[in-house]
């Protein structure tokens, strides 16, 4: 797009800059809408699923407002986030915690390292969120591979970690301490080139109950089973 003036002079609009974003919605109520602006951009937005990645504008400040489902105005809002997003960079955000709980409030938790594919096309690049309230840190080994992840908190997220396309059995234990808590077993054997967002979700006493899943690029949400 180009403009020209009354004195002759032609100016060249640039393109809008612009960052990638995929949501997850694992706060465990209630289904929500979710408006940027004046604009609803999800509607009846469910727990435990996820948006494909998205362009959206970069470099300014707008407002994401999280509205109870069947909302009809950005002013319905229960909560309200100014967020900004970096050209070029690419996002997950998740909705975190629990609407109405003061240690553990509903948020937004921001990974501004996210990633649609694999660093080796060879390989499934997996990242881990801690994103169940009432769970303590935790370390998780993978069946064969050894300890992945060690002290990770609630609301913590870890690097990417490439592995090999398989079947992983994880086990989930307190930090520091010997005894499981679960093993989730992660088929991730036709990934290859590609990237998961896997997510703690639920709690360790009541319900929903405590479980792991990956979001994938595409707004695909896997639950992984408990290992039999």
């Amino acid at each position: 797009l180009f403009a020209a003036l009354a004195d002759g002079t032609v100016i060249e609009f640039p393109l809008t800059p612009t960052a990638r974003v995929q949501i997850i919605h694992n706060s465990p109520s209630p289904t929500v809408d979710v408006w940027t602006g004046e604009q609803r951009l999800l509607d009846d937005f469910a727990f435990r699923t996820a948006t494909p990645f998205v362009s959206v504008p970069a470099d300014r400040t707008f407002n994401v407002g999280i509205a109870l489902d069947n909302s009809t105005a950005a002013s319905e809002a229960i909560a309200n986030f100014p967020v900004v997003f970096e050209s070029g960079k690419t996002y997950i955000v998740t909705a975190s915690g629990i609407v109405g709980n003061t240690d553990t409030p509903f948020t937004l938790n921001v990974n501004d390292a996210g990633r649609e594919a694999a660093a080796d096309p060879n390989l499934v690049d997996v990242a881990v969120l801690h994103g169940s309230t009432d769970a303590p840190a935790v370390d998780v080994d993978a069946v064969f591979v050894g300890n992945v992840i060690s002290g990770l908190s609630y609301g913590e997220f870890t690097p990417y970690l490439g592995l090999a396309p398989g079947i992983y059995d994880l086990a989930v234990r307190p930090a520091g301490n010997p005894a499981v808590v679960a093993t989730f077993r992660a088929d991730l054997s036709g990934l290859a080139g590609g990237a998961a967002y896997v997510f703690a979700s639920g709690f360790l006493q009541g319900s929903p109950a405590f479980g792991l899943f990956a979001a994938l690029a595409d707004g695909t949400v896997i639950e992984f089973p408990l290992t039999p």
